[in-house]
């Protein structure tokens, strides 16, 4: 019993601040990569990144939590009703996070490629930065689907197609 505890303990020490890194680095994907390309889809931008497993990154941000949770009772060491609790609590955790996998794998990939032609967007898989298969990007104008050409450059194209017909019709106004 004591060396399990001893041994436990020594795992901590790695498994803590590791646990920690996980959570820093999944809430730093969530935010600067997820939540951008869901505020875009939200607010129609001329070119969007679909990412079908972003479901996973939002749920895993449980898992280093409740890992860490585990290793702290189990460094501890708490009774056997806690450590059975923690148990349950991380394959829960686990259960959501292939539940998630399943979602987006079944549900998200498909359901991309039929509401977003409705939305008005087109597949565009040529542009720079395309990261891999498991990415899609989508313009809402086929013409800006230009090999080479980034997200970016997608956008300044709206944003001058935007400025031009502005332009336009304020000269039939006067």
């Amino acid at each position: 019993m004591q060396d399990r505890v001893r041994q436990n303990r020594r795992n901590a020490i790695w498994a803590i601040p590791l646990g920690m890194a996980l959570l820093a680095a999944n809430a730093y994907l969530v935010l600067a990569e997820i939540a951008p390309d869901i505020r875009g889809l939200l607010d129609r931008a001329p070119a969007v990144r679909i990412t079908p497993l972003s479901p996973l990154a939002i749920t895993a941000l449980a898992f280093p939590l409740v890992m860490v949770a585990a290793v702290i009772a189990n460094a501890i060491p708490c009774s056997k009703t806690v450590l059975k609790k923690v148990e349950y609590a991380l394959m829960g955790v686990l259960a959501i996070n292939v539940l998630s996998i399943a979602v987006s794998f079944l549900v998200v990939a498909p359901l991309q490629h039929y509401a977003m032609p409705r939305m008005g967007y087109e597949r565009c898989n040529i542009l720079q930065g395309h990261p891999s298969m498991y990415f899609t990007d989508w313009v809402s104008n086929p013409a800006w689907c230009v090999r080479g050409k980034s997200r970016e450059w997608v956008n300044e194209q709206a944003l001058l197609a935007g400025a031009a017909t502005a332009s336009e019709g304020g000269r039939d106004a006067h």
